[in-house]
């Protein structure tokens, strides 16, 4: 049995995780004090499995064009390589600091721990990962702006 409220439909998007939809999500919210709502993980398994694992993360996170109005936010990730997710401290992942998106060995790194990068970004996939406690490698994504959750 379900109990848990169901992710919103999409009210905009999906947009291509490439440098312009990463580059308008950015400009869109505002993700200091949001919090990461929902962690999906869904594997294909068989001779049909051409799409590898994919990796839904629903955010709260604040638009910045509307007076800071809470919105939730989808990312969906497609042919998940790698992924990290150590357990958070209290119930929910806050988010301090936007996700930080780069690119190594041909796969999409989406860090939702990106404080820690302080200084110059990282030089490797291994460097991301090895301090991060929440972030994935995928072949590619979307993103999405959902409907409000329902109460």
């Amino acid at each position: 049995m379900e109990l848990t409220t169901p992710v919103p439909e999409r009210k905009l998007g999906p947009y291509p995780l490439d440098e312009d939809g990463i580059a308008s999500l950015l400009a869109r919210y505002a993700f200091g004090d949001s919090c990461l709502r929902r962690v999906i993980l869904d594997q294909e398994y068989g001779p049909r499995a051409r799409r590898g694992r994919v990796v839904q993360l629903v955010i709260d996170a604040r638009v910045v064009s509307d007076e800071l109005r809470w919105e939730p936010v989808c990312l969906d990730l497609v042919d998940v390589r790698r992924f990290r997710i150590d357990e958070s401290v209290g119930f929910s992942w806050v988010l301090y600091d936007p996700p930080q998106f780069t690119h190594f060995d041909g796969l999409l790194q989406v860090d939702l721990c990106a404080e820690r990068f302080d200084g110059p970004p990282p030089v490797s996939s291994e460097e991301v990962f090895e301090g991060s406690e929440l972030v994935f490698a995928a072949a590619g994504g979307t993103w999405s702006a959902l409907h409000p959750w329902a109460q």
